[in-house]
């Protein structure tokens, strides 16, 4: 979900129900949770996904895949479900039926904590519904006081972490736009040891999603599937519904499965790359030139700063001398990054624009980070990858201080 969409959905009838005071669930193989952050200019999307999150047919496996939903939208109050074929039961929670800030940890946590307590299971994915962004978080309240208004608030990466670091999860799943960078997914990789995969794009999500429906059929047929099994589902599928009219037009719709436990490696090679390039940087200047103009994607990379990361360090190994370090250090790159993002799916009109999965922040001139998105930068130079060797090598490539 991003910023960008315009197109608004007619509401359907949903089936409700309440679950009956002894109806406890337990021992589950997955818990698939959804925090559903809609109390924004994406409200009038919800129904397509919530209709697809109780679309699934019953399933002789349907006891054990748990779908819990936490939902605050426009002007209504948030509610929890349980959701079933045909049905959103109405759980007994304490935040059910008042209008909350889904942009405060706390909040989150009491949905991760009322989900881990109540429903067991061997394994837990979250998807993250809402607008996402870099540096910013994965999901904005526009309503955050107990009457409605207030100012807007973020859940941000770093709240995320610091709830998830006492509730372990195996996947995170992001429905939303441009969480797939490397400062992002090394935040996560080093913070939060137990979460095995992030799904997430480096571009934009346009008003189609993830297709609920289609992944939870999938897991229902193999309920016993593994993180990593899941998580190509969920990529999987989301191509498969952008090869289809009238989504398969888009071009800026990407998703990746991201291996957290090989994310410290790839920075490692990465960190390796950038010092063979500062040895010689007079000489590599226009490589890397030519490499940040090759990795550029469509639909406002450049006013975001951001490029495709591993084919910016394809184009330097395609283009430094065989003998060079330089050309050693960006192939051992490259075969870490495949083990890092095993998987990538799109449009087909995506994978003529060089999409390949992850991507990182470098704008075309210093002046972009300290002066056009100067707040923006204060806020990146929070999270640990930059000052990993990417910020000290943009100072020597641009020859100014910026931190």
């Amino acid at each position: 979900m991003c910023a960008i969409l315009t197109l608004v959905f007619a509401f359907s009838a949903v089936g409700h129900a309440t679950l009956a005071e002894n109806d406890q669930e337990n021992d589950y193989y997955w818990n698939i949770l959804v925090y559903l952050q809609a109390d924004n200019n994406l409200n009038d999307l919800t129904q397509t996904d919530l209709d697809e999150l109780m679309a699934w047919g019953p399933s002789a496996n349907s006891d054990k895949v748990n779908v819990l939903v936490f939902m605050d939208k426009l002007d209504e109050k948030a509610y929890l479900y349980k959701m079933e074929p045909g049905k959103m039961i109405d759980l007994p929670y304490d935040l059910n039926g008042t209008e909350v800030n889904t942009g405060d940890p706390d909040v989150f946590r009491e949905f991760v904590a009322y989900a881990e307590e109540n429903y067991s299971a061997d394994h837990t994915l979250i998807f993250f519904w809402d607008h996402g962004g870099p540096t910013a978080g994965v999901g904005v309240d526009d309503n955050t006081l107990p009457d409605g208004g207030g100012p807007s608030d973020w859940l941000t990466h770093q709240e995320l972490i610091g709830v998830l670091e006492d509730h372990p999860v195996d996947v995170l799943a992001m429905d939303e736009c441009s969480i797939g960078q490397i400062e992002v997914a090394y935040e996560y990789a080093k913070n939060l040891p137990d979460t095995q995969y992030l799904v997430a794009s480096e571009s934009y999500i346009g008003y189609r999603g993830f297709p609920y429906d289609h992944i939870l059929d999938e897991l229902m047929k193999d309920p016993d599937m593994s993180p990593l099994d899941l998580s190509l589902v969920c990529v999987r599928e989301f191509e498969e519904l952008f090869m289809q009219t009238p989504y398969q037009v888009e071009i800026l719709t990407t998703q990746s499965v991201i291996d957290l436990r090989e994310v410290e490696a790839l920075s490692f090679e990465f960190g390796a790359l950038l010092e063979a390039l500062k040895d010689d940087l007079k000489s590599y200047r226009s490589i890397v030139k030519s490499a940040r103009a090759s990795a550029i994607l469509p639909w406002g990379s450049e006013s975001s700063g951001r490029i495709d990361l591993p084919t910016f360090v394809q184009t330097i190994a395609n283009k430094a001398p065989s003998d060079s370090d330089v050309k050693l250090e960006a192939l051992d790159f490259l075969t870490a990054y495949n083990k890092t993002v095993p998987e990538m799916g799109g449009t087909k009109n995506s994978a003529n624009f060089d999409y390949r999965g992850l991507g990182i922040l470098f704008p075309q001139s210093a002046s972009f980070l300290t002066i056009a998105s100067a707040g923006m930068f204060e806020n990146y130079k929070t999270f640990d990858f930059p000052d990993n060797g990417w910020l000290q090598f943009l100072e020597a490539y641009w020859g100014v201080t910026l931190i």
